[in-house]
């Protein structure tokens, strides 16, 4: 009779485990699109929620919480709220862009995202590492709205977010050219620098991965390396 009802309350915990594994699971799949604009704490902390909540529910139950033998089982649900939650992590990264932010203008600007207001934008002429604003905003299609200090609309556009990308938004660009210079090295080849302009008269871009801002690539040492391929984005006035 003992083996029946130890292997009931193991089975009851491991029920309450896989329950809170497909909670916490879809928590992390699911909230970062229910909720596009909350922090990577909230969602974390909401997702370990989810993933104790079955816990929750049965520990009121008086013959359950005697069951499930909370000491033995503490340890293992609260890491597997701990997984849970780190999963959600890069799961926000996939739905979510960067977007670097501009200002080639001569005053300030305040950029709204679908209605929202999410930064205010210092001019900044030269090529910096720091220049403009760096927002993380929801993949899809979204309402970029620039407006002046004195409520005057500088651009209005649809624009795509790419989930998990870099991207480029200098509404007061005129005048400024962007490229993507790469440069190759390795001990076989002779390093090699190739300069990919952006084109299009929108000014919004998606870039590539790994892409460093406005930082030169350094120029290859005396020393023969293994080989690769640094890209930087850069900037300068137009020619015509």
């Amino acid at each position: 009779m003992a083996v029946n009802d130890e292997l009931r309350d193991g089975t009851l915990r491991l029920t309450l485990l896989a329950l809170g594994l497909v909670l916490g699971l879809s928590a992390a799949a699911a909230l970062p699109l229910l909720l596009p604009w909350s922090q990577q704490l909230t969602v974390a902390l909401l997702v370990a929620l989810a993933a104790l909540s079955p816990w929750a529910l049965a520990l009121p139950l008086r013959h359950l919480r005697a069951a499930l033998s909370i000491p033995r089982a503490l340890p293992v649900s609260m890491g597997l709220a701990l997984g849970c939650a780190l999963v959600s992590l890069p799961l926000l990264h996939l739905y979510r862009g960067t977007v670097r932010v501009l200002n080639h203008g001569d005053e300030p600007f305040v950029v709204y995202v679908d209605g929202k207001r999410v930064a205010r934008v210092e001019p900044s002429s030269g090529e910096s590492a720091l220049a403009g604003v760096e927002l993380v905003v929801p993949a899809g299609e979204r309402e970029l709205r620039v407006l002046a200090e004195d409520k005057r609309e500088v651009f209005r556009a649809r624009e795509l977010v790419e989930g998990g990308s870099p991207h480029l938004f200098a509404p007061q660009s005129s005048g400024y050219c962007f490229s993507i210079e790469r440069r190759s090295y390795g001990e076989a080849d002779q390093p090699s620098l190739d300069v990919v302009p952006l084109e299009g008269e929108n000014p919004f871009w998606v870039l590539p991965d790994g892409i460093s801002w406005f930082t030169p690539n350094p120029e290859p040492g005396p020393l023969h390396t293994s080989g690769g391929t640094l890209a930087c984005l850069r900037q300068k006035r137009c020619q015509n």
